[in-house]
């Protein structure tokens, strides 16, 4: 047999493998949040038992103020909480920590707690009466990075990534396309950082995809929001440029 028939046995090169794995991420990309807006069968009993836990309450509006305050967010990697209830006729509706799902059916779970608050603040100042979404404290768990792990809050998980993927960018150690801009398509870091990051927990989620000849691209992460009012957005900034 010669050297090239020998070659042509062998299979794909490694450059073959990579452009392969990289479209069928590119395919995962696309496709993640059309598939996740397709519940599955197992979803449906959590997804009834959410809209048993669920709660509406209609507020009356006074154009002066928002008669409760709220934390929370995504920066926090946390829902959306009740901190405080000032008016007296709410007093037997919301409760601490309690979660708001939904302002007027804008749905805010993975929303940035500023956001909610301007939301309140229109809602309130412009309309007679709002509707909130409420749901216990307690009743199911308020971290982000949990929920986001348990596929059983399947629908509850589209709502966050979609609230998410309107504020935040992808990190990826993959480096940049043509065309692909550092900062509004993905942040390019390299596999140190991108350890660092998840070993320090300031990744919403994340995941890995490996090529036979093991090696490893990280792709689609999601970091939470506080990174960016932390010492280490400096830091990542000086990294990326080779400073120490």
């Amino acid at each position: 047999m010669s050297l090239e028939e020998s070659n042509a046995v062998e299979g794909p090169s490694d450059d073959d493998e990579l452009a392969h794995l990289q479209e069928s991420l590119d395919r995962i990309e696309i496709c993640r949040k059309s598939s996740l807006c397709v519940p599955k069968p197992n979803d449906a009993s959590k997804s009834d038992f959410l809209t048993m836990l669920t709660r509406s309450v209609k507020v009356r509006c006074r154009p002066s103020e928002v008669p409760f305050t709220i934390h929370g967010g995504a920066a926090q990697s946390r829902l959306i909480l009740i901190e405080l209830v000032h008016h007296p006729d709410l007093l037997n509706v919301l409760d601490m920590d309690d979660i708001l799902l939904s302002v007027d059916a804008r749905k805010v779970s993975g929303m940035l707690l500023n956001d909610v608050r301007l939301l309140l603040e229109a809602s309130f100042a412009t309309k007679e009466f709002i509707t909130l979404e409420v749901v216990n404290g307690g009743s199911i768990p308020t971290d982000l990075r949990e929920l986001l792990a348990n596929k059983e809050y399947a629908q509850l998980q589209m709502v966050i990534r979609d609230n998410v993927y309107q504020k935040t960018v992808p990190y990826t150690t993959r480096p940049p396309k043509n065309g692909e801009i550092d900062g509004v398509h993905y942040r390019f870091v390299d596999v140190p950082f991108f350890d660092y990051l998840q070993q320090t927990n300031q990744l919403l989620e994340h995941g890995h995809y490996q090529a036979r000849h093991l090696r490893v691209l990280y792709f689609a992460v999601f970091i939470s929001g506080a990174i960016l009012n932390h010492q280490d957005g400096q830091a990542l900034s000086r990294h990326r440029c080779g400073e120490s």
